[in-house]
Parts: C-alpha cells; structure tokens; sequence
C-alpha cells in the first residue's frame, strides 16, 4: 500500500470518525419513528457549532478531505491497468460525496444559521411550505417544520455520503487485492521460469 492510498484511506477514517459523532444526532431523526423536539434542536444546535466553528477547524476538515481527493488523483494520473476500473469508480464516488457536502449539507446549514434571510434560505434544499413555492410571496423566516425538515436533509445526506466513502473503501481494498494477485502470479511465472531455465542448464551440463 502507497502513500497515495494511504492519502485516501487515511482521509476517510478521518470523514467516519466525524459521521460517527453526527449520527448520534441523525439516527434519531431518521430511523427513530417518532422523535420530539428536543432530538431536533440537539441536532440544530450541533450543526450550527459545527457551522460556527473556528477557521482553523474548518480549515484542517477541508484539507483532509481535499487529501483524499489528491490522493485519488495522484493515482490516477500514474494510470495503471487497475486504475481504468478502481482509480475511477473511487474518485467518481470520492467526488460526489463532496459535491453533496458543498450542494447540500453547506447550504442547509447556513439555512439553520440565517432562517430569515431569504437569498440563503432559497438556496437551502428541503421541504418548503406550499406558500414558498409560488414566485412574489411575503418572505417569511423558517417555520418549525422547515427547520426540522433542513436537519433532516442533512442527516439523510450523512448517510448517503457514509455509504459512498464505503464504495470507495471497497474499491480501494479492490486495488489493493487485485495488485497481490498479480504480484503472485508474477512471483509464480518467475519461480517456473528459474526452474526451468535451472533445468536447462542441468541438462546441458549432463551432455557436456
């Protein structure tokens, strides 16, 4: 294992051990049947000091997850048979589960930050009420519903970018497996080929 998928591995054992720490917030609201209202202001309240936190905080996140990214593509860019099929299903994987922390988990949370600001809450994505569907209405903050909807979004998002850093594990171990094979096989055409060649020159000497 290289440098390279160490970069990848070690980038989304870094993402899990943070969607370890939110699923306890997003179980509930997901897989829970009924959950009140203090589950949904526990998960508010931690994605906004989350949201809120210091830059130096967001900064290390986002530089491990652009390592990963990195990685994927230095390994891509050596281009090797395995990678037409690993290097590529894991940087497609790789790439949208970032995408929906950008497009989505971002804006929601900003969303749950600034409710009565109607160009951030236009661009969150869930639930609206029927009234924010119909062009020219009367702004209004986020109801109670929308707000429990926005943490539900993010949640569901979670979860979906826990099972695509999966896939990207899976293949990673793929790769990983796929080169031991090859690296047998050759060790084994090598063995017979000295075997052989040692038989030659046995028999070679015996004529002599």
């Amino acid at each position: 294992m290289g440098f390279r998928t160490g970069f990848v591995i070690g980038s989304i054992l870094f993402i899990y051990g943070l969607l370890y720490i939110m699923s306890s917030y997003d179980y509930p609201l997901l897989f829970h049947g009924a959950f009140g209202k203090e589950e949904v202001r526990n998960a508010i309240d931690f994605y906004l000091s989350i949201y809120s936190a210091p830059l130096s905080v967001k900064a290390l996140i986002h530089a491990i997850i652009g390592l990963g990214m990195i990685g994927i593509v230095a390994k891509i860019v050596r281009w090797q048979e395995n990678d037409k099929y690993f290097g590529s299903i894991s940087l497609l994987l790789y790439f949208v589960s970032v995408l929906m922390y950008i497009g989505v988990n971002i804006p929601n949370m900003r969303a749950l930050k600034y409710p009565d600001e109607m160009r951030i809450v236009h661009r969150a994505v869930f639930d609206a009420e029927a009234y924010r569907k119909v062009e020219n209405y009367d702004f209004k903050p986020l109801s109670e519903r929308e707000t429990t909807s926005v943490v539900q979004v993010i949640s569901a998002t979670n979860v979906i970018i826990t099972v695509l850093l999966a896939g990207v594990l899976l293949m990673q171990i793929g790769e990983w497996y796929a080169v031991r094979l090859d690296r047998i096989a050759e060790n084994k055409m090598r063995q017979e080929s000295i075997a052989k060649l040692g038989a030659q020159r046995g028999d070679e000497k015996k004529k002599n």
